[in-house]
């Protein structure tokens, strides 16, 4: 929900000018690659100009592998399927071997290693360059399950870069199994949704620091007066109990505005960002607020739909726990075409 564009030149940016100019008081770890989902997407960055390698996470179709004249592009495969049907590829394939330490989602199970090793060693046109698995459990304050999989993964890292020198990867770690880094044979990680300086709302905090990085602004459309026992939006679920002022914002849950915080949520309205409810069923476009404590308030009054302040009751965060869900659900459903500006 950020910007994919936006956000792969500030790290393209951030890279080659933190290589020319290193700050001498920090350690400086270039960026091997960036992970998309899907090849439509590796795509788009290319067109867009972005040059760093591109690893493609999600599922691809093995057609699509063996025709892409994309570059320093990889590729993460799941099964021996899929390992089958790239035998006929004419062109050298760069692939990252997903492994499935515990899941059972996807990836390649421990007793298929060997099989898929041997594959991979007779076939010179696909050439491993990573391997990766998932910790499907590492928000939990229970360690168990976590510390089998790293068990596991270990084992099977230790095992495949024994026999193949072209890997150059090992990644299982996401946001919240960096807490676990010291334990995992590893040399880059997945950051995931903590990229953008957001938390998944575990029980515990992330071992790295976060500090969110987004903020959805926008105005006041309109204002009104509502009398006693009058109601507001679709089916009157809220009824006004004394007279009051109410106004609009031009934003709903086609903007990202979940419709879970019907009658529970907030927005900020004006310079000092008075905390306003969220009053009557949130709608496709528009959304209805209490202003009757922010007197002035206009058409135009500036309004923060989210906040980058982890403690306000309108950041991503806050709005997650409200709707019973996780940050990720609800930056995912802020749409592409709203306008983004980047903020040094």
């Amino acid at each position: 929900g950020h910007g994919i564009f936006e956000v792969a030149h500030i790290l393209e940016h951030e890279h080659h000018h933190t290589k020319r100019s290193p700050n001498t008081s920090n350690i400086f770890h270039p960026i091997p690659f960036f992970v998309v989902d899907s090849y439509f997407e590796a795509v788009a960055l290319r067109s867009e100009g972005i040059k760093t390698p591109l690893l493609v996470i999600g599922y691809t179709r093995p057609e699509i592998m063996m025709k892409t004249r994309l570059r320093d592009i990889a590729f993460t495969v799941t099964s021996i399927e899929t390992l089958e049907h790239l035998e006929s590829t004419d062109r050298r394939i760069s692939i990252h071997l997903k492994i499935d330490t515990g899941m059972r989602r996807q990836g390649i199970l421990p007793e298929e290693v060997d099989k898929v090793a041997s594959f991979i060693a007779e076939n010179n046109m696909i050439e491993i360059t990573g391997i990766c698995s998932h910790l499907y459990d590492a928000d939990n304050s229970d360690p168990s399950s976590t510390e089998g999989q790293i068990i596991v993964w270990n084992r099977i890292v230790h095992r495949l870069r024994s026999q193949f020198i072209s890997i150059k990867y090992y990644h299982l770690a996401a946001t919240d199994g960096h807490r676990y880094s010291p334990d995992i044979v590893a040399n880059v990680s997945r950051l995931g949704i903590g990229l953008y300086g957001l938390e998944d709302g575990s029980t515990f905090k992330p071992a790295i620091d976060l500090r969110p990085i987004m903020e959805m602004k926008t105005i006041v459309t309109g204002v009104k007066k509502l009398k006693r026992d009058e109601t507001v939006g679709y089916g009157g679920t809220f009824k006004a109990e004394h007279e009051m002022a109410i106004a609009t914002v031009p934003v709903g849950y086609f903007e990202g505005v979940d419709r879970r915080l019907s009658n529970t949520g907030s927005i900020q309205v004006g310079t000092d960002r008075a905390t306003c409810p969220i009053i009557g069923r949130v709608s496709m476009n528009i959304t209805s607020i209490d202003v009757t404590h922010v007197p002035g308030t206009k058409i135009g009054t500036a309004a923060t739909i989210i906040s980058n302040d982890p403690a306000c009751p309108n950041s991503l965060l806050a709005m997650a726990r409200m709707c019973n869900t996780i940050t990720y659900e609800l930056a995912v459903h802020i749409p592409a075409q709203l306008k983004r500006a980047v903020v040094a």
